[in-house]
């Protein structure tokens, strides 16, 4: 029998037992598990998140001349070392050789 069936079932006893104060009870203790089965689902995202985010860190390789790559990536993508850095997210460099962050940034004090 699992939580919810269990919870159901006391409170048609507690119905049957007329007991306005212990349906009450059931019924705010269903309300909180499911807040706590809401908080499990995000923590497991995170968690997952967390974990592809160690994965890829071990797998990267930084460069003396700007750049990181991955491990066992065949075509040896350069990636922008600041980007990762601040956000941890993995961005090449642009078909002009700059990275979308120096672009912007470039674009953004031109005078």
């Amino acid at each position: 029998m699992g939580f919810y069936e269990g919870i159901k079932d006391a409170i048609v006893l507690a119905q049957k037992a007329d007991n306005a104060d212990l349906i009450k009870q059931l019924l705010d203790l269903g309300a909180q598990a499911l807040e706590m089965q809401d908080e499990i689902r995000k923590l497991k995202e995170e968690n997952a998140e967390l974990k592809k985010a160690n994965d890829l860190e071990s797998r990267i390789i930084m460069h003396k001349e700007n750049y990181i790559t991955l491990k066992d990536d065949a075509e040896e993508i350069h990636y922008c070392p600041n980007c990762w850095g601040l956000t941890h997210k993995l961005i090449p460099k642009t078909e002009n050789g700059c990275y979308e962050c120096e672009r912007k940034w470039l674009e953004a004090h031109k005078r």
